[in-house]
């Protein structure tokens, strides 16, 4: 019985303390402010899709096998590493002409890693001449994306202090400890697209140069800190 009632009153001293400590905190003036940073970077990650098909133009006939040799040449001749060369699983669809099946096309599509916009200029010039026209820049990222995500981070919660810090001398005061830090937008994985989406334009011979869009990178921290 002595045991339950120290029990009870060891609850009771507990809870009185977790009400006056609530009470203290929500008494306790604070000033509240949002963080925010961002950084922009160029990418020197970029993914080229290949999409390989056989084709037919006036009287030759182009395979997906002649086709693969020709891109295994160009690759082999621009010293690009196989560990950067992928092959998505090869595909196939259900042709019609005028609303009728012809058939059952079959495709490959290759993934190759580059790394610089002058690399992929070249490429993109080399697919052009060697008649490769379904190729396009199907995703950008960075090598270090995750370092820069917290650089940035850090840099949104010192913009907080900044901003609390300043707002606070307006008034003669200064901010002490934090009491709350919570990140008010979580991005999804980085994946950023290219500005271009095809290697060329209408213009025979002609061949666009490469042009990247710049990688920003985006945090805000809402930040709750005690007044001193």
């Amino acid at each position: 019985m002595k045991k339950l009632i120290i029990i009870i009153t060891i609850f009771a001293a507990l809870g009185a303390y977790a009400q006056n400590n609530a009470a203290i905190q929500s008494s306790q003036p604070f000033i509240e402010v949002t963080g925010t940073a961002e950084k922009q970077i160029v990418p020197d990650i970029i993914y080229i899709s290949i999409l390989l098909k056989d084709k037919s133009e006036g009287k030759n006939n182009f395979t997906i096998e002649q086709q693969e040799q020709k891109l295994k040449d160009i690759l082999k001749e621009m010293n690009i590493d196989k560990k950067d060369i992928s092959l998505s699983d090869a595909g196939s669809e259900i042709i019609k002409y005028k609303g009728k099946e012809k058939g059952i096309e079959y495709s490959k599509e290759y993934i190759i890693k580059l790394r610089t916009a002058e690399e992929v200029s070249r490429f993109f010039k080399a697919l052009y001449n060697n008649n490769f026209k379904e190729a396009y820049i199907s995703k950008t990222d960075h090598s270090k994306i995750e370092d820069l995500q917290k650089e940035v981070r850090i840099m949104a919660v010192k913009a907080a202090k900044d901003k609390a810090t300043y707002l606070l001398q307006a008034i003669g005061e200064e901010p002490d400890k934090p009491l709350e830090v919570s990140e008010v937008n979580i991005p999804e994985r980085f994946n950023y697209m290219a500005n271009n989406v095809n290697y060329y334009d209408e213009k025979p011979q002609q061949v666009i140069e490469t042009d990247f869009k710049k990688m920003t990178i985006r945090f805000s921290y809402n930040v709750k800190f005690s007044i001193k």
